[in-house]
């Protein structure tokens, strides 16, 4: 460009023409840059004479957007600690990396699984609740319940039942 701008790279007719001082910026297809005095900015787009689709655009501190879905072919890795994946359009559930202990799900969201009848759920800071609509089988050749153990409805045991009176 015929300007005071340095280390651009400019792909596509007129691409980043507004630049000014902006240095470092990446501009591939018919766009102007979202500002021409910025430096480091990304912008990834298709012009076909009529419309133009921004499909990646990016800010100076390496943060890129997506206009629409993201296609993986094979792993996807999120190399820091706290890692946080965001979903909704207001980011209101999120899954974060617990360094050392797995995944969170932030607040009393839930886990759900087939419809939202049936689903794990930190019901508050004490509480956890898994709910089904019908039955909640564990299998195992042993269930250890530590602490009370409170039911409501009708219990039906197969085998034998043992209490300890001592």
């Amino acid at each position: 460009t015929g300007n005071d701008s340095n280390y651009n790279l400019l792909l596509g007719y007129e691409a980043g023409e507004n630049l000014t001082t902006g240095a470092g910026n990446v501009i591939v297809g018919s766009v102007d840059a979202g500002s021409a005095t910025g430096d480091r900015q990304l912008l990834i787009t298709g012009f076909d004479g009529t419309t133009t689709t921004t499909w990646i655009s990016g800010d100076s501190s390496g943060n890129l957007t997506f206009a629409g879905d993201v296609t993986v072919g094979d792993d996807l890795n999120l190399t820091t600690d706290s890692a946080v994946i965001n979903f909704g359009a207001d980011s209101d559930t999120t899954l974060t990396h617990t360094d050392g202990t797995g995944l969170t799900l932030n607040s009393t969201n839930k886990l759900c699984f087939n419809d939202a009848t049936q689903f794990i759920q930190g019901a508050s800071g004490t509480v956890l609740d898994i709910a089904a609509t019908d039955e909640i089988e564990l299998t195992a050749t042993l269930i250890d319940v530590v602490g009370n153990l409170a039911g409501s409805g009708t219990g039906t045991f197969g085998g034998i039942l043992k209490t300890d009176d001592a």
